[in-house]
This record gives C-alpha cells, structure tokens and sequence, in this order.
C-alpha cells in the first residue's frame, strides 16, 4: 500500500509513539495531535525526542483532521467521532496501526480477540509456538504493537497477535491467517452505539480472510454467522466432529482426520472460562501440527497471567485474590464461578454501562459485596439487595472492610467488573495497589 509523504497521527499512547518512530524511519512528514495538553504528554513527548513533528495539543480541532492525506488512528480514539467522519467523507484515508503494520507483514498472522480471556489465549499459544518454533512474535493489544516488528527487521515463522474490538474498527486490508473469536458478552457500552455494534466490532476479525484461511470460534456464542476459510468451533456443552470439546475432565482436539485427547487437569489454570481458552489454544496448535508433548509440557508450566483470578496472600484463614482484569461483568461472572467457597467481592471502578444484573445467579456464593468508584451507586441499585452490600471510597477503605466481613475459610475477590479510569491508570496499577494493600493487612 502507498504512504503519503504527509501523515496525521490521532493519540499519543504507546501506539501513537511506535507509529511515530516507524513513519519517521521512512522519512514521513507527520502531525500529532491528541486531547491531552502538552503537560500531560511529557514522558510520552520524551520518548519522541530527535523526531520532527508538528504537534497540536488540547483537543482535536477540525480543521487539523483535513490537511492530511492520511489519519492513523490509535486504538483508544473513538472512531466514531465528527472529525473522523468528515475526515473520511472528504475521502481522507483513516486506518489504525494494526492495518498499517499489516502492509509491511509477509508471515502468517494467528489472531486472537474476545470479550475476555484474548491476552491469556495469545500469552498461551505464543508460549506453545515459541517451545516447537523458537523465536515467534507476540504483540498488538497486549502491549507490544506490531509495527514495532516491522521495524526491528527480523524475520520471524509466526506473528501472534491480541486484537481488540477498538484495532479491529480501523482495518480495511488485515486478514489473518488464522483468526481466533473466544466469547462476545457485554462491553465498552460507553463507546458503543450498542452491543449490536460492538459485536459486529470483533466479527471483523474474519472480514478479509479467504479460503485458505482458518476461522477457531466459540459455538456456544449464541449468534453466529457464515465464515470464509476452514470453521473450526470449540465448544463446552457439545460433542464435535471437528474442532475441540471437553467431557469428563477430558479436551478431545479433533482435526485434519484424527483426535488427540488432554487431561484437562494438566493445566493449573483455574475455572471453566480457561477451560474455552485451553481449547481455542489447542485448536490452533493443532492446525500447525505441533506435536501433543511439546504442547502438554507448556500446558504444564503455564500458570496463567498477573491480576487475573491471581492468589494474593492468605490471612487469618482467609485468602485474597487479585482479578483486576476483570474489567466487564462477564469476566466477574467467570471469577466467581471459578472459586469454590464464600466469597467477599470488591467491586467498582469507572462505569461501562453494561448491565450487572447479569450476575444474579451466581450472587448465591457472594456473601457480602464493598462497592467503590464512579459506578457504585448503579450497582447498588442492581444488584445491592442480593447480598448484604457496603460502599466506600478508596480501595484501601474497600478492602478493610471486605477483611472485616470474611471469616476463616472465606475468600476476598477483588473483581471490578469495571475499567479503572476513575482511580487508576491502568488495571495493573489498581491490582498492584490491591496487593500492597492485602500484603499490609
């Protein structure tokens, strides 16, 4: 694809930095700009120095999304705003730096997206890839984006990405190899339209894939459509005559004319959701022929990923567990699910407008519930009266009082079902601070 010589980049996170260092490698003119004033961008404007730019901080201004021939998107700027649209209408190209770094990309792509569970599947499979295949590449959403391997130069036999609904949005020519959906459940209903919209979102994943490609999809999302390339499902209720299914503390992966048969009690990874996620990992490793031993040792050894369902500290009897990642309703769902035993949830956090009612049947376990953040009053409202619920201000606060309600024998979850923009940066600085505190009590 061609690259203007005049580009506009929208968001300097990460993204917008590693897009900034590859367009200027190419001898690109390029613009910056982003909501936030100078001041708030010092250490990302740091990471920037000896690299020519015009920035324009404070706020996007409509005029500066129509100078330029291209608009690379960060994945965190709504694509739905006014001035992407009249952008697009004026026919200024607006893509995101996933379908960028595709351009320059010759190997094959596994891709991997979902609800929850998207970052445990790409951390697995790249772990099982990189003990049959060596060196393999591991990025996009979770961390290290794709252009940063286009420009290290070294050529590698895989490329496994996370993919998120907000990359998905911006692609036009993207088209894994393999592409992977795990679940689809309410989220980020703060950006969307709809969940119709945000389904529709991650089924882009598939959207360019051809004949020859390969499509792994959970059969038990209740709405599914027609796929290009080889459909492979895994599913958790029903027997298979391809693709991947568990019975009887058995995975049964059947594929290309034969089955191949793991006990599910091999992996430490807890709760029927990682159960899905072994089976999407299974799946893919299979259609690459990696042999069962290489990918039982990894399923051995792979203890899973920090603030998800994370053992924190037992005190007093009484055990604390770290699943700041849970960052939708579902993904508490899952935890609670997956933990036998009383629980005291620590809940709350900026709201996404999903529905927490959801949670109804699995409240019965849930003895007691310390509500923080911007939504704790809506979720008192929902679901408050289900079990005897309390409110305070700060995690700190939260968590004394979840240690006070716990006896012996009970375990203190702290599962937000929220994003964590209203107190934190990220939800690994709000697990962090959760585990300082837990190992203070």
């Amino acid at each position: 694809m061609g690259i203007p010589e005049h580009i506009l980049i929208v968001g300097l996170g990460a993204t917008g930095i590693a897009v900034a260092k590859f367009l200027n490698s190419l001898g690109k003119k390029i613009a910056i700009t982003d909501e936030k004033k100078e001041e708030e961008l010092k250490h990302a404007l740091k990471e920037l120095e000896g690299i020519g730019f015009q920035g324009m901080f404070g706020g996007h201004r409509e005029e500066d999304f129509l100078k330029y021939p291209m608009i690379i998107l960060s994945p965190g700027v709504d694509s739905n705003l006014h001035v992407i649209g009249e952008a697009r209408r004026r026919g200024i190209k607006v893509v995101g730096e996933i379908e960028l770094a595709s351009w320059f990309v010759e190997e094959p792509i596994i891709a991997i997206t979902g609800t929850n569970g998207k970052t445990t599947v790409t951390s697995l499979i790249g772990e099982i890839f990189k003990e049959a295949y060596g060196d393999v590449f591991v990025g996009g959403n979770i961390g290290n984006p794709l252009i940063n391997y286009v420009m290290e130069k070294v050529k590698r036999p895989y490329i496994i990405l996370e993919i998120s609904s907000f990359q998905l949005e911006t692609i036009e020519h993207f088209r894994p190899d393999t592409a992977v959906l795990l679940n689809i459940t309410e989220d980020h209903l703060d950006r969307y339209r709809s969940f119709s919209e945000y389904e529709e979102a991650k089924y882009r994943i598939f959207e360019n894939q051809r004949d020859d490609n390969w499509a792994v999809i959970n059969e038990d999302i209740p709405r599914k459509r027609d796929l290009k390339g080889h459909t492979l499902f895994f599913s958790m209720k029903n027997t298979l005559k391809e693709g991947a299914f568990y019975s009887d503390g058995l995975i049964h992966v059947r594929l290309k004319g034969k089955e191949t048969v793991y006990r599910r009690d091999l992996s430490p990874l807890i709760g029927v959701h990682n159960t899905e996620n072994i089976m999407a990992a299974l799946i893919v490793s299979h259609i690459y022929d990696i042999q069962k031993e290489v990918i039982e040792e990894v399923l051995n050894r792979f203890k899973g990923l920090p603030h998800r369902v994370e053992p924190v500290r037992e005190v007093g009897g009484i055990r604390f567990y770290n699943d700041s990642k849970a960052t939708n309703v579902d993904a508490t769902r899952r935890a609670l699910q997956s933990i036998e035993g009383n629980v005291v949830l620590i809940a709350g956090g900026k709201d996404k407008m999903g529905t927490y009612k959801v949670l109804s049947d699995v409240m019965g376990k849930v003895k007691a519930m310390v509500l923080i953040g911007e939504a704790k009053e809506r979720i008192l409202k929902e679901i408050g009266g289900l079990t005897k619920t309390y409110t305070e201000e700060t995690l700190e606060s939260a968590v004394n009082t979840a240690f006070r309600c716990a006896e012996k024998g009970d375990i203190v979850l702290f599962s937000p079902m929220c994003s964590s923009f209203d107190m934190f940066r990220d939800y690994k600085e709000r697990g962090n601070r959760f585990k300082e505190i837990v190992e203070g009590l």
